[in-house]
């Protein structure tokens, strides 16, 4: 079975030109595999049981905080190295450097390289998964100036079903922003309370 994706943007920019340059694909979320859990159905034999990799896990744990102490890095062969990550400030008192708040920040994780390199050849589908999620203006302009014919006033699951699932929610969120933030829609009321009309001039509104 090969990797799926979802398709995310990078910030918002104004007109659908600019906003599919920010278009990006994003791992489809997936649950996290505690390995000790995964070793007791494990569909294939294993020389160690679970509570022997339990075991090892925490010794593994013991002597990384050992040497991470001693700010050394720690390198798990096939696996890769994690080493201390800092932050904090420095100041100069009296000719010399003062740390201030200096402290643990993260740690950082570098893969062993034939890991990654493996890692890099896993299968992906080309085809994103779910919905497309776009809509071109021309679209919009129709699909809304149709809603206003029959509503004062609009919300977030009317815009999502006149386009009948052709645009998940998140998508119509960032479509109504970028309109509202073009003037062309007038957002009132908050939360779940919000509704959207048309600016004058705009999806078939005059005055």
């Amino acid at each position: 079975m090969a990797i799926q994706f979802t398709i995310a943007e990078r910030g918002q920019l104004p007109g659908e030109e600019n906003e599919r340059r920010n278009l990006y694909p994003r791992l489809k979320s997936h649950r996290t595999v505690d390995v000790v859990d995964f070793q007791k159905r494990a569909p294939w034999p294993s020389a160690m049981s679970a509570a022997n990799l339990q075991f090892a896990l925490g010794e593994l744990q013991r002597i990384m905080l050992h040497e991470l102490k001693e700010g050394n890095a720690v390198t798990l062969p096939g696996i890769g190295t994690f080493r201390l990550n800092l932050k904090g400030s420095v100041a100069v008192r009296d000719g010399q450097y003062h740390g201030e708040d200096v402290h643990v920040d993260s740690l950082q994780f570098q893969p062993d390289r034939e890991l990654a390199e493996q890692v890099q050849k896993l299968p992906v589908e080309q085809q994103p998964y779910g919905l497309l999620l776009r809509a071109d203006e021309a679209d919009v302009e129709e699909r809304l100036t149709e809603l206003f014919r029959q509503h004062d006033s609009i919300t977030h699951k009317n815009v999502f079903q006149a386009f009948g699932a052709a645009l998940s929610p998140h998508r119509v969120t960032s479509l109504l922003q970028r309109l509202t933030a073009e003037g062309r829609l007038l957002r009132e009321g908050e939360r779940a309370q919000t509704v959207y009309r048309p600016a004058p001039g705009h999806f078939g509104r005059e005055d």
